[in-house]
C-alpha cells in the first residue's frame, strides 16, 4: 500500500500543478488588453506659449516620446536639472509660437451707426488633427518605449458619433525620430471612435478601438501597440476556442489530481 501511494502522490500533484498552470494562462487570455497611450497638444495660449500637464508616471523621454520635442529643449525651457525631475500635476512648457501682436490703432472701429453695421457672420466650426500611431511592441508592454519604431500595415478606421465623417488609411513604418506618422487633417471637432486593424502576423497589445472627443486646434496622437506572433498565439485567434479548451481541461486536471490526493491521503492513514 505504502509503495502504491508513493506511485499516485506525485501524479496527484503533478495534475494540481498542471491544472493550476492551464487555468491561469486561460485566464490570462482573456483578460482585456490595455489602453493604449493618447497625448493631444495643447492649443497656444494668448503669448503663443505651449504647455503640458505633467501626469503621474511621466518621465522626460516619455513626454519627448509623446511629443517629440527633445529632453535637452524641455531641461532648458523649464530650468530643469540635469536628470530632468518632474513634478506630478505641474505645467511644463513644451515651446513657444509666434502670437500675432494687436495694437490700439489695430482694434476696428465702428464708423457707421450701429444699425448700419453689416452683422459678422458666425464662425463655421473649427477642425483639429488626429494622427495614428502602430508601434512594434517588442516587450509587450502596451506603452511605446525606445527602440520600438513605427508599424507598417495597420488599417485605421476614424468615424464620428453623427455619421458625417468616415475616412480610413494605412499606417506608416519607421524610426519615431525621423518618420511622421500617419495624420488626418481637417477633422471637424466633435467625437470619434478610432479603430486599427492588427496587419497579419502580430497580435494587438492595446486595445484596438478607442472613442476620442477633439476641439478646435486640438492636435491628438494616439498609439496602438502590436506584438510579433507566435505559432501558439496565431492559432488562438484562428480558432477561437483553444483559450477556453485549455481552462476546461484546467478545471478537469485539478479536479482529478485533488482527487486522487485526498484518496491517497486516506489510503495512507
Amino acid at each position: 500500500m505504502n509503495k502504491l501511494r508513493k506511485i499516485l502522490l506525485p501524479i496527484a500533484i503533478a495534475a494540481v500543478l498542471l491544472g493550476t498552470a492551464l487555468l491561469v494562462w486561460s485566464a490570462r487570455s482573456a483578460f482585456p488588453a490595455q489602453a493604449q497611450a493618447v497625448y493631444q497638444t495643447p492649443t497656444p495660449d494668448a503669448e503663443g506659449r505651449i504647455y503640458y500637464t505633467v501626469e503621474e508616471g511621466d518621465t522626460c523621454t516619455r513626454i519627448f516620446l509623446l511629443t517629440n520635442v527633445p529632453i535637452d529643449k524641455i531641461i532648458q525651457l523649464n530650468g530643469l536639472d540635469e536628470n530632468c525631475n518632474l513634478i506630478t500635476g505641474t505645467k511644463i512648457l513644451l515651446g513657444v509660437v509666434e502670437a500675432p501682436a494687436l495694437t490700439e490703432t489695430a482694434q476696428p472701429t465702428a464708423t457707421l451707426p450701429p444699425e448700419l453695421i453689416t452683422p459678422t457672420p458666425t464662425p463655421e466650426p473649427g477642425y483639429a488633427k488626429i494622427c495614428i500611431v502602430l508601434f512594434h511592441d517588442i516587450d509587450g508592454t502596451g506603452t511605446r518605449t525606445t527602440g520600438e519604431d513605427y508599424l507598417y500595415g495597420g488599417v485605421v478606421s476614424i468615424n464620428d458619433r453623427l455619421g458625417k465623417v468616415s475616412l480610413t488609411g494605412t499606417t506608416v513604418a519607421g524610426n519615431p525620430d525621423t518618420t511622421d506618422p500617419l495624420c488626418f487633417d481637417n477633422i471637424p471637432e466633435g467625437s470619434y471612435n478610432i479603430t486599427v486593424a492588427i496587419p497579419d502576423g502580430f497580435n494587438p497589445t492595446t486595445v484596438t478601438s478607442y472613442p476620442l472627443e477633439v476641439k478646435a486646434g486640438d492636435q491628438a496622437t494616439i498609439d496602438f501597440g502590436a506584438q510579433k506572433a507566435t505559432a501558439s498565439v496565431q492559432q488562438d485567434e484562428t480558432t477561437g476556442t483553444r483559450s477556453p479548451i485549455l481552462g476546461i481541461v484546467g478545471v478537469v486536471i485539478l479536479i482529478a489530481g485533488l482527487v486522487l490526493a485526498f484518496l491517497t491521503w486516506r489510503q495512507g492513514r
